[in-house]
């Protein structure tokens, strides 16, 4: 028994020895390939360079015949000009507002400049240099998180353990938002405030929303004249406590603060009520924050829509360095460059190997 033990520890110890052999060699090759990777892009990148070298000369002349192309091109081209309005939307009119928008822009597409200057109240001439009107959400992370919060005081128990903070913003989309940019590009940069005007109301061109605003003026209104009456009425009380103060002074002091008013009761007898008019004075200023929310609202919901920051005097250039051909051209000529001496050394190379 103890000769069979001696006779297979070897043996184990022979296997051991050859799968470590193995194992390195395998890390040996695989290192190798590595290295032979990296030495094969050096070894490219060396041949790119000293081709570009001998060639130099083809190289920089189409360089230069590029820029010069490109920067001719681009002096005869209009310049595009952009510029950017930010609205907030009342009574949930985004969704009228984002599809007057998308009709504007297709109003550009399709080129008709006699129907846009019709909408825009511009001329014709001033219509045909629009090119695209854009709408997008402006996130706030502030804002979303308000949002968030008031819509999860609204849950019951049973969908705030379900409605989570991700989940809520995934369910969001553009129309959600309160706030939202619009950009408008146009080839003259001195059109933006022409047609500010004429653009606010398109994009509001909706009787219902209009009717909406036009009743909660009137409910604005109503509810601003109800907290005057009440204001008026707490005055003249508060006035009244004053004098019963001021004549209850006037005799002897009586246990108690605040003034003794009797009113009758129900049975016919006199009770003493003590009265503080302090409370009304609270009162009437509660009564003029409200009043202040009513003037802060009928601002906010003056119109359907609520111009944040409108068109700058002069739009700004909005193109980026792949729309100027100054820059593409001397890219694009150097590319074919590289590609007609790529075949022609293809070329050379397959018409060798076919002589072997």
């Amino acid at each position: 028994m103890s000769k069979e033990s001696h006779a297979s520890q070897p043996s184990e110890e022979v296997d051991l020895g050859q799968l470590f052999k193995l194992i390195g060699k395998a890390f040996d090759r695989f290192f190798k390939f590595i290295a032979s990777i990296f030495i094969g892009i050096y070894k490219l990148l060396i041949a790119l360079l000293a081709h570009l070298y001998r060639c130099k000369i083809w190289y920089a002349v189409a360089i230069i015949i590029g820029f010069v192309a490109g920067f001719i091109v681009d002096s005869k081209t209009d310049k595009m000009y952009g510029a950017n309005m930010f609205i907030e939307t009342n009574f949930n009119s985004a969704r009228q507002v984002y599809e007057n928008v998308r009709q504007l822009h297709q109003l550009t597409i399709d080129a008709d400049s006699l129907r846009l200057a019709k909408v825009l109240n511009i001329e014709p001439s001033e219509a045909s240099k629009l090119k695209g009107f854009y709408i997008t959400a402006s996130v706030d992370e502030n804002q979303v998180a308000e949002m968030y919060s008031e819509f999860y005081t609204n849950l019951d128990s049973l969908s705030r353990t379900e409605m989570t903070y991700d989940r809520y913003i995934a369910s969001l989309t553009s129309i959600n938002y309160p706030v939202h940019q619009i950009g408008v590009a146009s080839t003259n940069k001195s059109l933006f405030r022409d047609i500010e005007l004429g653009f606010t109301k398109k994009i509001v061109n909706n009787s219902y929303l209009e009717n909406l605003v036009v009743a909660n003026k009137k409910n604005l209104d109503l509810e601003e004249q109800a907290l005057k009456s009440q204001i008026q009425k707490t005055d003249s009380l508060a006035n009244q406590y004053l004098q019963i103060r001021v004549t209850e002074s006037l005799k002897e002091p009586v246990q108690g603060s605040g003034t003794n008013l009797y009113m009758g009761s129900s049975d016919g007898e006199s009770q003493g009520l003590l009265m503080d008019e302090s409370k009304v004075i609270e009162k009437r200023l509660r009564l003029e924050e409200l009043r202040r929310e009513v003037n802060v609202r009928k601002a906010e919901e003056h119109g359907v829509i609520n111009v944040l920051a409108g068109f700058p005097e002069t739009g700004y250039d909005i193109r980026e360095w792949s729309d100027k051909k100054k820059f593409v051209l001397p890219l694009l000529l150097f590319g074919v460059t590289l590609l007609i001496f790529a075949f022609l050394g293809l070329g050379k190379f397959l018409e060798k190997e076919s002589k072997k």
